[in-house]
């Protein structure tokens, strides 16, 4: 484990990815596996999926773990060796190879003159249909012998 702190590929890990490896280092701690759902990350770690989702594939870059489907579809992780193999360089690379969770691209270019065509062309007024009109009840309810003002 001091092994691995000091590695490369440990170097290269972003801080939220560190968070999610020693959440499942402690998971798995003496055994060879562990199964750890979104649902724990969240609830006993504070974790929320947004920040497990990008982290898992890079840990899984670098060699750091391994990700097996479980029973139910849920993941079982196990520690891997393979970081060993990998370079200073080679790990900065691994680690922005990811994409991010959420992609902000520009927006493709409007056809102006499109635009202005659609804008000049008369469209058909929608149909509209008449309602009626109701004319609202007043509930009547029968007068007690303490409303009575003489008149009935």
């Amino acid at each position: 484990m001091a092994d691995r702190e000091n590695s490369p590929a440990y170097a290269a890990l972003p801080p939220s990815a560190r968070q999610v490896l020693a959440v499942i280092e402690q998971a798995i701690g003496g055994g060879d596996s562990a199964s750890v759902s979104y649902l724990a990350f969240s609830l006993d770690h504070r974790i929320t999926q947004k920040v497990v989702s990008p982290a898992l594939p890079t840990l899984v870059n670098l060699g750091l773990i391994e990700i097996e489907t479980g029973p139910r579809g849920s993941n079982v992780f196990r520690l891997s060796d393979r970081w060993r193999g990998i370079d200073e360089a080679e790990a900065k690379e691994l680690a922005r190879e990811v994409k991010p969770h959420r992609g902000f691209e520009k927006r493709p270019e409007v056809n102006r003159e499109r635009v202005a065509k659609l804008a000049t062309l008369k469209l058909p007024k929608p149909m509209t249909v008449e309602r009626r009109r109701y004319r609202r009840q007043v509930p009547s309810l029968p007068m007690m012998p303490w409303q009575d003002d003489g008149r009935s």
